[in-house]
């Protein structure tokens, strides 16, 4: 492979995991936010709000229930808590595996 291919494939792969880690921590950011959100009790009517609850349930698909504690509060921090600190670390793996 001729040096000017094995450039383009590296620039192609560096930004391929940019963008994967770009798009892990954007749905960390959802999540995160969610979480301060339920926390600080903004206004579920607000709609930025609810945009950010709807993003963030969606994102937490399998997390949701995975701990069941009687507070609504710490329930929210550890699940959705884990699930943005699983997306992170799998963004961040990926990226390296592809970079």
């Amino acid at each position: 492979m001729s040096a000017w291919r094995s450039r383009r494939r590296d620039s192609l792969d560096n930004g391929l995991a940019a963008i994967i880690w770009i798009i892990a921590v954007i749905a960390a950011f959802f999540l995160i936010m969610h979480i301060i959100l339920v926390i600080f009790e903004a206004n579920q009517g607000n709609v930025l709000v609810d945009f950010i609850s709807d993003v963030a349930n969606a994102l937490a698909w399998v997390f949701k229930d995975l701990f069941t504690p009687d507070d609504s509060k710490l329930r929210v921090l550890l699940n959705f808590g884990l699930a943005a600190l699983v997306y992170l670390a799998l963004g961040r793996v990926v990226a390296r595996a592809i970079d």
